[in-house]
């Protein structure tokens, strides 16, 4: 998985060394700090902390100006002035990181938040909401998980997803205008760049980029500095855009097979996978968007016409995901890095639940819950350049995440929500229902 100690030592470099740190002497109940703003100082004592790469224990964190100051052992004190958290029986971790979304509003953002989601990632959308997401990560609003966004994705003249209706958009159909289209979607301010390599053959045909046109956008992104993910149907596709050079693929494909060979592949070609396997089960028929609504740590918090796509099922064979699992359990074995996303809001999943229940499958995979909270927290971050975030070090943005017990050996605690901060600030949790 990601090595975090460059990244680790750059980020303590940030720390202003004349700060002085310390307790209160007395504890303030935990709903007294909602709603304080940026400036503010708190402590959490007490507490074991992930901090995007290992496990502490019996740690204090202290956070002030919306930035982590400084980790120290629990028993260290001094006085200053601030609130105080008790952390006993609690993890720290940081702020989790859905790699696979799409934006409808910005209740989509509010609601990943106050489930612990601090940031997504935003795989397709159209210039209207381009819009609207740049205006949130300029003005990062307390109450909405912080935004990056691809814009408009590169796809085949009638290819998906123009099947689905909207707005038109524009599309690629040669390798002549590769450099053109992602130039374009630059000046209107995609931080990354995604493609669409998959003709929906388990579904409907439509049309799909070649090879050369897949590998002239490649290029051209890669030529302007920017990080490439490629959404695939099947194995095939996979292959080839791994074989050009893409950084990530944007899902994991379904199929009933999967060739011996393809973690190995993935895993030399240096790689990352986001499999929205939230998304691909649905698929198949055997997603959790029910289990996930009846959840009293996340249902409550989910909005009413959200709840009604996650609790939609989709009839299918299930055995289409016999392949997908397959090249799960070979890219964990080869280590090859897993970035956590779900495509929400894709019937049978909704923002910052389905990342919760993401996570489990994961486990239920192979990877340990340590390595499934790094591909929801470091791993994106690493990738995607997110140099602020994604860990509990000295320095970093602090967006941070509070729950009782200990995801680190049962994933399913990251659900038991007790505190989300964003900057630094409690999160005002507000139940839908």
């Amino acid at each position: 998985m990601v090595d975090l100690k460059s990244n680790a030592s750059r980020i303590r470099r940030w720390i202003d060394g004349s700060i002085i740190l310390a307790f209160l002497v007395c504890c303030h109940s935990i709903g007294s700090i909602a709603g304080q703003d940026s400036t503010s100082t708190i402590l959490i004592r007490d507490v074991r902390v992930f901090d995007g790469n290992r496990t502490m224990e019996h740690r204090s964190v202290l956070v002030a100006n919306g930035k982590i100051i400084r980790i120290f052992g629990a028993n260290r004190a001094a006085h200053t002035q601030g609130e105080v958290i008790d952390g006993r029986g609690k993890t720290l971790l940081p702020g989790l990181i859905d790699s696979h979304v799409h934006v409808a509003d910005e209740n989509s953002l509010r609601q990943a938040l106050t489930l612990g989601v601090t940031t997504v990632l935003d795989m397709f959308t159209s210039e209207e909401r381009l819009k609207m997401m740049k205006r949130v990560e300029r003005e990062d609003p307390l109450d909405m998980a912080d935004v990056r966004t691809a814009g408009i994705g590169a796809t085949a003249q009638n290819g998906h997803p123009t099947e689905m209706g909207g707005p038109p958009f524009p599309t690629v159909s040669s390798p002549r205008e590769a450099q053109a289209f992602v130039d374009a979607r630059l000046e209107q301010g995609s931080d990354f760049i995604k493609i669409i390599y998959d003709d929906l053959s388990l579904r409907q045909k439509v049309p799909m980029l070649d090879r050369e046109t897949l590998g002239a956008l490649v290029d051209s992104a890669h030529r302007r500095g920017k990080l490439v993910v490629v959404h695939v149907g099947n194995e095939v596709q996979a292959r080839d855009a791994i074989a050009a050079h893409a950084d990530g693929l944007a899902h994991i494909f379904l199929g009933k097979t999967c060739t011996d060979s393809f973690g190995r592949f993935a895993a030399s070609n240096r790689v990352f996978v986001i499999p929205t396997l939230a998304t691909l089960y649905s698929a198949c028929g055997i997603g959790n968007g029910k289990e996930l609504l009846s959840d009293s740590h996340l249902g409550p918090f989910i909005r009413p016409d959200y709840a009604k796509l996650l609790g939609m099922t989709w009839p299918s064979d299930a055995s289409l995901c016999d392949g997908t699992n397959e090249a799960m359990r070979q890219l964990i074995r080869e280590g090859v890095p897993i970035l956590a996303g779900t495509d929400a809001p894709i019937p049978g999943t909704t923002y910052g639940a389905s990342l919760h229940g993401e996570l489990e499958f994961y486990v239920k995979l192979g990877m340990t819950p340590a390595q499934a909270l790094i591909s929801a927290t470091s791993a994106p971050a690493h990738y995607f350049s997110l140099e602020d975030r994604g860990v509990v070090l000295p320095g970093a943005r602090a967006d941070l995440l509070l729950v009782e017990g200990d995801p680190t050996k049962d994933i399913r605690a990251t659900r038991n929500i007790v505190l989300v901060f964003k900057r630094g600030v409690a999160v005002l949790r507000r139940r839908s229902v």
